[in-house]
């Protein structure tokens, strides 16, 4: 296995078996890989929405401070390298295919998953480089993610709503447990929801660890200045001042509150406050407006120029998500919006199309290359017995194709999925060469 599509090649066969539940086959990659993840401090980032900007917000203030920082996410979009990031660069595909062949004995021994070798290779290169921080985001759920090996100095839970009940289980509780168990004795906690269930569960499990769980309401104020996206957040120990957040949408500032939670909470811990003393209020305001440029980050509310049209991007992948997505919509006021939405048939496809059809007049029903994904067909047919207004788009590609060649709307919308986003990204990518 000496070439990266090899390598790729190998990694994807192992989705056939599927995703395992339990931490035995993690806790022995990283045994005999010589414990990697013991070799550099870490912050676990867990939840149903928000992952993946939150865990970029912060880590955009540690390498805006100077900091070597690691970044590892899940899914990519375009290419599998950008889930392992140091300072936003991905991992060289070189590395990919040496950290591979190392562990290939250990992964076939193991029965190891796609998402537990890929976890193990992102703990070697992190160790390797001597990272200062690594902020890792979880796979799906938390207790039983092979990311739970970690001893992180911070625990943080954005959100929980229902997603994956199928393995997480089917109420908000039981999946808040879930989320829950990346809460470890002495390790603080914070988390960005404000339901009052969850943060019973979540607390509960705090107690139990000797830990106190920080809601980020409670501790970061937020002023929202008029006449614009400017902000203020302030905490016991921080300050930005007024800044523009370098992602769209007003949730956005709710995942910069819990960031900046979680890095007050860090500086308030013995270990962190001596490790990461450049972390200062206008250090982190610069980080929280540069995310994107220091992390890589794409498809969230993303605007790009497509002719006279634009196309939003962005990777609400459930209910929840999709919610808060059409919400944004209206509160920016997009008129005239024609939707390209492809999503994964083990999602509750029928909720997310009643919350995509309050801001779209119509919806263009498309299926990514991904075996988990709907079939357009169906998706087509779902809208339609629900009375929404729906075409049939085919592929990604084709259905902007459709989009952009219609007269009346003046924004496309892709979303659905973060393979929808991705292969969105690619085939505008193409066109545009």
């Amino acid at each position: 296995m000496n070439s990266y599509r090899d390598t790729l090649r190998f990694l994807y066969a192992l989705e056939y078996r599927g995703m395992k539940f339990g931490l035995r086959n993690i806790r022995a990659l990283v045994r005999g890989a010589g414990r990697p993840e013991r070799a550099f401090p870490s912050i676990h980032v867990a939840g149903t929405n928000g992952k993946g900007s939150t865990s970029a917000f912060i880590a955009s203030a540690f390498t805006e401070a100077g900091y070597r920082t690691g970044l590892y996410t899940s899914p990519h979009l375009v290419r599998f390298t950008e889930r392992i990031r140091i300072d936003g660069k991905e991992m060289g595909e070189d590395r990919l295919v040496a950290y591979v062949r190392r562990l290939r004995p250990l992964i076939e021994e193991t029965g190891a998953t796609f998402f537990e070798a890929t976890t193990c290779v992102a703990f070697l290169y992190f160790a390797d480089e001597q990272v200062d921080i690594a902020v890792i985001e979880t796979g799906l759920g938390g207790r039983l993610d092979a990311t739970n090996v970690l001893h992180p100095l911070v625990s943080v839970i954005t959100n929980v709503s229902l997603e994956h009940t199928e393995i997480l289980g089917n109420t908000v509780r039981a999946i808040a447990r879930e989320k829950g168990g990346i809460i470890k004795p002495s390790v603080p906690a914070v988390t960005g929801s404000d339901d009052s269930g969850v943060l019973a569960v979540l607390r509960r499990r705090g107690a139990r660890c000797g830990v106190r769980v920080r809601r980020s309401s409670d501790v970061v104020s937020v002023v929202r200045h008029a006449g614009g996206r400017e902000v203020s957040l302030s905490s016991p120990r921080l300050a930005t001042g007024r800044f523009t957040p370098g992602l769209s949408g007003g949730h956005q500032v709710q995942n910069a509150a819990l960031a900046l939670c979680a890095l007050d909470t860090l500086l308030g811990a013995r270990t962190g406050g001596r490790l990461f003393g450049a972390l200062k209020g206008p250090v982190i305001r610069s980080g929280f407006e540069r995310v994107a440029a220091n992390t890589g980050l794409r498809g969230r509310l993303e605007k790009l120029r497509k002719g006279k049209k634009t196309i939003m991007l962005d990777v609400a992948h459930n209910p929840a998500g999709m919610r808060t997505l059409a919400g944004e919509l209206k509160k920016q006021k997009v008129k005239n919006l024609v939707a390209v939405f492809g999503v994964m048939k083990d999602k509750d496809y029928s909720s997310m199309l009643r919350e995509l059809s309050s801001s779209a007049r119509t919806i263009i029903a498309v299926a990514p290359v991904q075996k988990r994904a709907l079939p357009a067909g169906e998706l087509y047919q779902a809208g339609k017995r629900a009375g929404i207004s729906m075409l049939k788009g085919g592929s990604v590609a084709s259905g902007i194709r459709k989009a952009v060649r219609m007269k009346k709307p003046k924004a496309v919308l892709v979303t659905g999925s973060h393979y929808v986003v991705g292969e969105a990204l690619m085939a505008i990518q193409s066109e545009n060469a």
